[in-house]
């Protein structure tokens, strides 16, 4: 399966997404996908995340082990990149879009 994720559209705060993600490495086809721009079933047994955050472009390849230790301890450990906890950009744009 491949997944795309774009996190620059959700306001949620890390702990949140890192939850958000690990309930779908735990439960695939069973689980809202607020972030999600794309999901494929490629046929692979692997995991393929393409993940968005902020100016940082990542690709995860997960085999079943992998996607339980995401689930369990969250994916912003296994970034080369400082993931900030709350992102007030992104709140600010989804806050004027509400408001318009």
């Amino acid at each position: 399966m491949r997944v795309k994720i774009n996190r620059n559209v959700c306001p949620a705060h890390l702990a949140f997404c890192e939850r958000c993600l690990g309930q779908f490495l735990k439960y695939p086809m069973g689980y809202e996908r607020r972030c999600f721009e794309e999901l494929e079933d490629d046929g692979q047994e692997t995991l393929t995340i393409e993940l968005h955050s902020g100016d940082h472009d990542v690709v995860l390849t997960l085999d079943q082990t992998q996607r339980n230790l995401l689930a369990g301890e969250g994916w912003a450990q296994f970034v080369n990149f400082d993931v900030p906890m709350y992102r007030n950009d992104v709140e600010r744009k989804h806050s004027a879009l509400v408001t318009a």
